[in-house]
């Protein structure tokens, strides 16, 4: 697999240019690491912005276009962001394969529980806590993924 494109929420994270929420940064980080072992290529967002420290407001939705007209599979974390639904909409486009973290105490648009009626869904439900099990499956789903 050449590249992997995580998605995930960004700006109702950050206070300023501080990053309010330790544990989706730590989780975030490690789910980084295990995308690494299956690609050459990994975009994160939150990396490019230090986290915050960096936001790009006005270029940001260009930029990261771009970096998925080069991907190969999505990681999604959508929650409430509409960032990463935009994101979601151009991945299942480009019929990119997308890796798909719902939480079940979460009610989710049909435009993204629906997302597997269109495109190649492979969807990790978890309860409320994003943690070393739902690192696992990942690991495991993006294995299979890298071999069909």
């Amino acid at each position: 697999m050449n590249k992997i494109f995580i998605a995930c929420p960004i700006s109702k994270y950050i206070d300023g240019d501080k990053f309010i929420n330790n544990d989706f940064k730590i989780f975030i980080e490690e789910l980084y690491n295990v995308c690494q072992k299956h690609a050459s290529e990994v975009f994160l967002a939150l990396r490019r912005e230090e986290y915050g420290k960096k936001l790009m407001k006005d270029t940001c939705a260009e930029l990261d276009f771009e970096e998925m007209k080069t991907t190969d599979l999505v990681v999604a974390i959508p929650e409430d962001s509409k960032g990463t639904a935009v994101e979601l909409g151009w991945a299942s486009c480009m019929k990119i394969k997308i890796l798909l973290l719902l939480d079940s105490n979460q009610r989710y648009t049909p435009l993204i529980s629906g997302l597997k009626d269109i495109t190649d869904v492979e969807t990790i439900w978890y309860d409320g806590n994003l943690n070393r099990d739902v690192l696992t499956n990942i690991d495991n789903m993006i294995k299979r993924k890298s071999k069909e």
